[in-house]
């Protein structure tokens, strides 16, 4: 990795950090706080585990493994190395494994102007899962949108890309249920559509199988005022059934074992209402067993307990 040239840190309580990592070429004279709003909301190049628990409170937090350049929006006299899109996707994929959704999100914001389509559906998977832990509709409506809006970009720079698609199928799916009824319906072909798209370039993903079995049960599932707009909106309807669900979220199974508890979940969701309850109270106990590590895990057990009960 090339040495950062700076002009920032005189006085700044990181200069030692950054001078033990060989990255300041030539300090000039700053004020600390002029130094602090060149790092804000960005992050240092690095595989310094020191840097771990450095914090400015409110501006800067520091994390390991590798931590990504300077934003130098104030300062262009800065100028670092970008790090590759492999580099920025792998330590993307590596926090979000952790659930260090807003450190993937900060991580890759000073990238969206590269115009790289892995960056940018990191970026919009990132930007999803914020939503999810907003207090607000509000604020969740917004950065669904936002989310949205990198994907489409990720799209446009290669449809070839399954992920891209996956996640198109999720946003407009979000971002349209807030439009109404009527709105989301709208896009229910486009939804499908991507999905079909994400299991075509990569089968072996069963995230992607999952999300088309589901789409086959929320059809099959539909109210019936709903499916009279359906009938408004389009000349042919969407149509699903239980029996086409199962068929892929057994596939989604078959390639990724117990990767997913809503899997699960929905398999045992399905047989009880094919009227298969021995097979049923299977999956729905597999589901009761599955290991809670996150949101969707523990919203999946919880439905499992209440439903066992009643098979």
């Amino acid at each position: 990795m090339a040495q950062i040239s700076l002009k920032v840190f005189q006085n700044c309580s990181l200069l030692k950090f950054a001078k033990t990592l060989k990255y300041v070429k030539k300090p000039c004279e700053r004020t600390t706080a002029d130094a602090w709003r060149a790092v804000r909301g960005s992050y240092l190049v690095s595989q310094a585990s020191t840097l771990l628990l450095v914090k400015k409170p409110g501006l800067l937090r520091l994390t390991g493994g590798l931590l990504v350049g300077f934003l130098a929006i104030d300062f262009p006299s800065i100028t670092a190395a970008v790090p590759s899109p492999e580099r920025l996707g792998a330590e993307a994929d590596r926090l979000y494994e952790l659930m260090q959704y807003e450190d993937i999100y900060n991580l890759l914001i000073v990238y969206k102007d590269i115009k790289n389509d892995e960056i940018l559906w990191r970026l919009g998977r990132a930007t999803y899962e914020k939503a999810k832990s907003t207090k607000t509709e509000a604020e969740r409506k917004v950065l669904y949108r936002e989310a949205l809006d990198y994907v489409e970009a990720a799209l446009a720079i290669n449809p070839e890309n399954f992920a891209v698609h996956k996640w198109m199928a999720i946003l407009i799916d979000y971002v349209y249920g807030y439009e109404g009824n009527k709105a989301r319906i709208s896009q229910s072909y486009n939804v499908k559509n991507h999905m079909m798209k994400a299991c075509e370039l990569n089968p072996s993903d069963g995230t992607s199988w999952y999300l088309l079995g589901f789409w086959y049960y929320s059809i099959a599932n539909i109210p019936w005022y709903q499916r009279k707009i359906a009938s408004v909106v389009f000349a042919t309807p969407p149509e699903g059934t239980y029996e086409e669900a199962l068929k892929y979220f057994l596939h989604a199974e078959q390639v990724a074992p117990s990767f997913y508890s809503k899997n699960l979940l929905m398999i045992g969701k399905c047989y009880q209402m094919l009227g298969q309850n021995a097979e049923a109270k299977e999956y729905i106990l597999r589901t009761t067993n599955y290991p809670i590590k996150t949101e969707d895990d523990k919203e999946a057990v919880a439905e499992a307990v209440t439903i066992l009960r009643g098979l």
